[in-house]
């Protein structure tokens, strides 16, 4: 860990959403520490079904700013990832690149097609349908998605800056800005993480309910105490 580098604990403690930033360009090697942060996060049979557009263009911020509901931060961040879950990209050519993957790290073959027979059999039904899972495919692709996106907001906060996770925003006006395919089934805008360092004071901690009251021990309701 560099010496001026957060540990994670602090990170988790400390962390607030940040209001305004000062627009100061971020140093490409602390970006691509975040941007890893994010590609090294696990996913469901490490299909990664996520795409993230890194927006430092100052245009490109003021254009997706008024995407977001004007929010100021969406410009004056030095940078601004969007989220994106690919929710059909498995089914199109994904699944045979991880399977490439997992070989060329020492994976057996017959571990490989164990792995892509999981998939087509977790994944590969309708919703409702008998015989398959089908999962909500908006709901299975956020999930995925908001592992990256984390991981990649703590490493920020870890390496100095600050952050604001933004759901706020028109998701056919951010594709119309990014230039992201349209098509709903296939891709959905999931959220926006503002990087950079902090302009004045971020608002007041907000306080969080005591772990009792939303952990629970063993079943539902049984509040936990430790």
């Amino acid at each position: 860990m560099a010496a001026s580098q957060k540990p994670l604990d602090q990170v988790v403690h400390e962390r607030r959403a940040t209001q305004e930033f000062d627009s100061k360009p971020i140093p490409d090697a602390d970006l691509k520490q975040i941007l890893e942060a994010g590609r090294h996060a696990p996913s469901g049979y490490n299909l990664q079904p996520w795409r993230f557009i890194v927006v430092r263009d100052p245009e490109q911020r003021k254009a997706l700013r008024g995407a977001a509901f004007n929010q100021p931060k969406v410009e004056n961040a030095s940078a601004v990832i969007v989220a994106v879950a690919a929710l059909k990209a498995w089914q199109e050519g994904d699944l045979d690149k991880v399977a490439a993957l997992s070989k060329e790290h020492g994976f057996t073959d017959q571990q490989v097609e164990g792995m892509k027979k999981s998939v087509t059999g977790a994944l590969g039904g309708e919703p409702g349908d008998i015989c398959g899972w089908g999962p909500d495919w908006a709901v299975w692709g956020n999930r995925q998605t908001m592992i990256a996106f984390t991981h990649m907001m703590l490493e920020a906060e870890s390496l100095g800056y600050d952050t604001a996770p933004m759901e706020g925003m028109m998701e056919s006006q951010v594709k119309k800005v990014l230039g992201i395919p349209t098509d709903n089934q296939k891709f959905r805008v999931v959220a926006m993480l503002a990087i950079g360092h902090k302009k004045g004071e971020d608002k007041p901690f907000a306080g969080r309910f005591p772990l009792e009251y939303n952990f629970f021990d063993n079943k539902w309701g049984n509040g936990i105490k430790l």
